[in-house]
Protein backbone atom coordinates (compact mmCIF):
# COMPACT_ATOMS: atom_id res chain seq x y z
CA UNK A 1 0.00 0.00 0.00
CA UNK A 2 1.23 3.48 -0.75
CA UNK A 3 1.65 6.11 1.91
CA UNK A 4 -1.63 7.85 2.71
CA UNK A 5 -2.30 10.67 5.16
CA UNK A 6 -5.80 10.95 6.61
CA UNK A 7 -7.07 14.19 8.09
CA UNK A 8 -9.72 13.59 10.74
CA UNK A 9 -13.29 14.82 10.34
CA UNK A 10 -12.76 17.49 13.01
CA UNK A 11 -9.51 18.55 11.22
CA UNK A 12 -7.60 18.25 14.52
CA UNK A 13 -5.62 15.16 13.55
CA UNK A 14 -3.45 14.07 10.61
CA UNK A 15 -2.50 10.40 10.60
CA UNK A 16 -0.07 8.45 8.43
CA UNK A 17 -1.52 5.12 7.37
CA UNK A 18 1.17 2.45 7.35
CA UNK A 19 1.03 -1.28 6.79
CA UNK A 20 0.57 -2.02 10.49
CA UNK A 21 -2.49 0.28 10.75
CA UNK A 22 -6.10 -0.63 10.14
CA UNK A 23 -9.24 1.36 9.38
CA UNK A 24 -12.60 -0.09 10.36
CA UNK A 25 -16.22 0.62 11.12
CA UNK A 26 -17.26 0.48 14.77
CA UNK A 27 -20.65 1.08 16.37
CA UNK A 28 -20.58 2.82 19.77
CA UNK A 29 -23.29 3.71 22.23
CA UNK A 30 -22.72 7.11 23.83
CA UNK A 31 -25.22 8.42 26.39
CA UNK A 32 -27.85 6.06 25.00
CA UNK A 33 -27.28 7.25 21.42
CA UNK A 34 -25.82 5.01 18.74
CA UNK A 35 -22.79 6.45 16.91
CA UNK A 36 -21.34 5.06 13.68
CA UNK A 37 -17.60 5.68 13.64
CA UNK A 38 -14.66 5.06 11.39
CA UNK A 39 -11.75 4.08 13.60
CA UNK A 40 -8.01 4.00 12.99
CA UNK A 41 -6.19 1.19 14.80
CA UNK A 42 -2.51 2.14 15.16
CA UNK A 43 -1.64 -0.97 17.19
CA UNK A 44 -3.28 -3.35 19.65
CA UNK A 45 -3.93 -0.59 22.21
CA UNK A 46 -4.34 2.66 20.23
CA UNK A 47 -7.59 3.55 18.45
CA UNK A 48 -8.52 6.97 17.08
CA UNK A 49 -11.86 8.20 15.75
CA UNK A 50 -11.46 9.54 12.23
CA UNK A 51 -15.11 10.48 11.82
CA UNK A 52 -18.67 9.96 13.06
CA UNK A 53 -21.40 9.47 10.43
CA UNK A 54 -25.17 8.98 10.24
CA UNK A 55 -25.13 5.30 9.24
CA UNK A 56 -23.04 2.18 8.88
CA UNK A 57 -23.60 2.38 5.11
CA UNK A 58 -22.04 5.88 4.95
CA UNK A 59 -19.04 4.64 6.93
CA UNK A 60 -18.56 1.78 4.46
CA UNK A 61 -18.77 4.23 1.51
CA UNK A 62 -16.01 6.33 3.05
CA UNK A 63 -13.84 3.27 3.70
CA UNK A 64 -14.35 2.39 0.01
CA UNK A 65 -13.16 5.90 -0.96
CA UNK A 66 -10.05 5.50 1.21
CA UNK A 67 -9.36 2.15 -0.47
CA UNK A 68 -9.62 3.83 -3.88
CA UNK A 69 -7.14 6.55 -2.86
CA UNK A 70 -4.70 3.94 -1.52
CA UNK A 71 -4.71 2.08 -4.82
CA UNK A 72 -3.76 5.03 -7.02
CA UNK A 73 -0.36 5.27 -8.70
CA UNK A 74 1.28 7.75 -11.02
CA UNK A 75 1.65 5.78 -14.27
CA UNK A 76 3.67 6.56 -17.40
CA UNK A 77 3.33 4.15 -20.33
CA UNK A 78 6.88 4.65 -21.66
CA UNK A 79 7.71 4.66 -25.35
CA UNK A 80 9.28 2.42 -27.97
CA UNK A 81 12.01 4.83 -29.03
CA UNK A 82 10.82 4.92 -32.63
CA UNK A 83 11.47 8.64 -33.00
CA UNK A 84 14.89 9.49 -34.42
CA UNK A 85 17.36 10.10 -31.63
CA UNK A 86 15.05 8.97 -28.82
CA UNK A 87 15.69 6.07 -26.50
CA UNK A 88 13.07 3.54 -25.51
CA UNK A 89 11.78 4.02 -21.98
CA UNK A 90 9.99 1.30 -20.05
CA UNK A 91 6.58 1.82 -18.45
CA UNK A 92 6.73 2.93 -14.84
CA UNK A 93 4.43 3.30 -11.88
CA UNK A 94 5.32 5.52 -8.96
CA UNK A 95 3.77 5.64 -5.54
CA UNK A 96 2.99 9.20 -4.54
CA UNK A 97 1.97 10.37 -1.07
CA UNK A 98 -1.62 11.53 -0.88
CA UNK A 99 -3.98 13.10 1.67
CA UNK A 100 -7.56 11.98 2.27
CA UNK A 101 -9.80 14.49 4.06
CA UNK A 102 -12.58 12.78 6.02
CA UNK A 103 -15.94 14.17 4.82
CA UNK A 104 -18.00 16.30 7.18
CA UNK A 105 -21.15 14.26 6.51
Amino acid sequence: MSEVYIRSQDKEGLYTIKESCGIRYKEFTNAGMKENRIMLNMDATSMYTLGIYESKERCIEIIDEIQSVCGQYLYAPGNTGLLIGSEATPPMAAVIPRVYQMPEK
